[in-house]
């Protein structure tokens, strides 16, 4: 018995996991730690807040259009992050957030 052999160009490729990636964060929702794991290269909880949910909160809001249902925090308060439209801001807005940044002592 032979076996098949399929070529596929990278192209398609591409496109088709581009696509499972968009189709599979539909509807998911994201805490805080969620989204630094996956979208914030693991910075620290606090590194994403002051760097990321608080710089960018009007933008985020999802009163306003956003991502972040509660960007603002305050205590004891979380967000909740819709995942699919948090991954796609943060492709498109990757370079105006200061990766360097540090979190005051």
């Amino acid at each position: 018995m032979e076996a098949l052999q399929v070529s596929i160009s990278q192209a398609y490729l591409d496109s088709f996991i581009e696509q499972q990636f968009k189709t599979s964060l539909e509807g998911v929702t994201w805490d805080i730690n969620d989204f630094r794991k996956r979208c914030c290269f693991n910075k620290s909880a606090e590194w994403v807040r002051r760097n990321v949910i608080l710089p960018f909160a009007d933008e985020i809001d999802y009163d306003k259009g956003g991502w972040c249902i509660n960007p603002h925090g305050g205590r004891g308060k979380k967000q909740m992050i819709f995942a699919k439209s948090a991954s796609e801001w943060m492709e498109a807005n990757k370079l105006r957030i200061n990766w360097q940044a540090k979190i005051p002592k």
